[in-house]
């Protein structure tokens, strides 16, 4: 190699070493003040669990010191309120079918007599295939089908 060939790769050398120090300095910098913010956040919490409770906010005692009894009662009351969300929840559905049921807009997208209900296109499509079953489609149908939603072309 030349002799000035040696001196292009010292140089390249040299920048790519400045460029990683700088790049370590500003990352380091960067480190530092992440440091000292989560420093700080800790000490904030550090204070607060030093200051005391207020005395006239009432503290219950932990669940498990308690009787068992104390715990099987709440749990019985928590699974009691779920129960009832559970059953309201599937009556409020119950109704909503038998409403889609009665009012049912054929796929043509009228909308009922009375108006009161908004129906979809898309929905009555998804209530069509729930009632009635589907015929297989004859190759025909399926080509027809496929070229209907593919991406056209520009």
């Amino acid at each position: 190699m030349p002799w000035w060939g040696w001196i292009i790769v010292t140089v390249v050398m040299l920048a790519a070493l400045a460029v990683g120090l700088v790049y370590a300095g500003i990352h380091g910098v960067r480190a530092a003040h992440s440091v000292t913010d989560t420093g700080k956040e800790i000490q904030n919490y550090l204070d607060a669990m030093q200051q005391s409770a207020p005395a006239n906010g009432t503290h219950e005692k932990p669940l498990f010191t308690q009787p068992l009894s104390t715990a099987a009662h709440r749990y019985s009351l928590a699974q009691t309120e779920v129960e009832r969300r559970r059953i309201t929840r599937h009556n409020r559905h119950a109704e909503r079918w038998i409403i889609w049921k009665r009012n049912r807009v054929p796929f043509t997208g009228d909308t009922p007599a009375d108006g009161n209900q908004a129906i979809s296109k898309s929905s009555n499509h998804a209530f069509d295939g729930i009632v009635r079953e589907s015929r297989p489609l004859s190759d025909d149908e399926r080509r027809e089908n496929v070229n209907q939603h593919s991406p056209k072309a520009n």
